[in-house]
């Protein structure tokens, strides 16, 4: 008995050493990569631009505004269809894409909070090796959507809203196999005096 633990025990240590090998061979590569950067061609401008195509409306949670001033931020079709109505259904959330009678502000250095949703029907997933480090990962192929999303009332707060809409987004999204929900947090950046 005592002596099969030792096994055990020495092999855990052997496998930190194999693993460390490894990971010290992803190390040389990233240096590598970080080494060569320069002589890399730059690959701006081939993806195209991002398909932002609808704006909302909502007011922020952290700076305080009149209840008439709205800020806005975009998303795509996708996002807009799949999580607008949900996330309004939830408790202290609020993001519209009709601005109304209401006024629009320009607040300096501001982004406003966002959910992103990541969804994957079945448990699939690929093999997939790094272009920097040339390690293998495993990569869920499924479909995101974030969309921004601001206070309901005035003493509405961040995390509570959050939750209320991830849960909201989890249950109506139960089917999916895979299912993460994350919050971006608002930012409103200092403008230099």
């Amino acid at each position: 008995m005592q002596q099969s633990l030792w096994v055990i025990t020495m092999g855990n240590r052997y496998s930190d050493i194999k693993r460390a090998a490894r990971l010290q061979t992803g190390l040389n590569n990233y240096i590598n990569h970080l080494q060569t950067l320069g002589t890399r061609p730059s690959r701006i401008g081939t993806q195209g631009a991002r398909n932002l195509d609808v704006t909302l409306y909502f007011q922020p949670f952290t700076a305080s505004v009149a209840t008439d001033e709205y800020v806005a931020g975009r998303c795509t079709t996708a996002s807009d269809t799949k999580l607008r109505a949900i996330v309004n259904g939830a408790d202290d959330a609020a993001v519209t894409n009709t601005l109304g009678a209401n006024t629009l502000i320009n607040l300096p250095k501001f982004r406003g909070a966002r959910v992103v949703y990541f969804e994957n029907a079945t448990r699939s997933v690929n093999v997939e090796t790094s272009d920097v480090t040339g390690l293998q990962y495993l990569k869920y192929a499924g479909e995101r959507f974030s969309i921004p999303f601001g206070a309901q009332t005035a003493t509405a707060d961040q995390q509570d809203a959050f939750l209320s809409a991830k849960a909201a987004i989890l249950a109506a999204n139960a089917s999916a196999a895979v299912k993460r929900v994350s919050l971006s947090r608002e930012f409103i950046g200092v403008e230099p005096a």
